[in-house]
């Protein structure tokens, strides 16, 4: 089995505090990519590119296009979104990511508007039992991002349904040792496999 990697998403928090425990998350664990708000992307975003992570935009594509992205994501399940054309809107090596909560519907749209990748509710609602990640990893060809903060207790539930990526406790954004200790014990989890 693949085991998942990390995708981190940053609160709105002092650029300072934020790129300490970026670094201690990335010297912690595999961290893929991270979620930025717009007003950390463009300073945080050159940090995170150093280490080797993805940078998304948590909002515009011309914002993310600005600030030096290297991607979007969007909600899916917003009025009027339109992902086809804002997958056309930018350069092909770009990412645009589409939450779509705990929603099939939203979710098979936005893989047919051209997402790279789905953001999930994994702790939502589940249709006849199947839980929407297991669902996605099974019937979507793009990667799933189990969206919703876990801890390593969540994994013995979450990894049988195969996300792509996970999401680390929002703690890990409270302190250097924090992010340490979050993904240190994902990481933990995760090896134990």
């Amino acid at each position: 089995m693949t085991l998942p990697r990390l995708f981190l998403a940053a609160p709105a928090i002092p650029l300072e505090l934020a790129s300490t425990c970026l670094k201690a998350a990335c010297a912690a664990g595999d961290v893929a990519s991270l979620l930025v708000p717009p007003g950390l992307a463009r300073d945080l975003t050159p940090v995170a590119q150093a280490l080797g992570v993805a940078v998304l935009l948590d909002g515009e594509a011309r914002e993310a296009m600005y600030a030096g992205c290297d991607g979007v994501q969007i909600d899916a399940r917003a009025e009027g979104v339109d992902i086809a054309g804002i997958r056309s809107s930018m350069a092909k090596d770009r990412i645009v990511g589409a939450f779509a909560g705990h929603s099939r519907h939203f979710a098979m749209e936005a893989a047919e508007a051209g997402a790279d990748y789905v953001a999930l509710d994994q702790k939502g609602p589940t249709i006849g039992g199947e839980p929407i990640v297991k669902w996605c990893a099974e019937f979507l060809s793009i990667p799933c991002v189990a969206f919703m903060p876990c801890t390593g207790q969540d994994l013995d539930t979450l990894l049988p349904q195969k996300p792509d990526f996970i999401r680390p406790a929002d703690a890990m954004w409270d302190s250097e040792s924090e992010a340490r200790r979050a993904v240190s014990e994902l990481m933990q989890h995760l090896k134990g496999r």
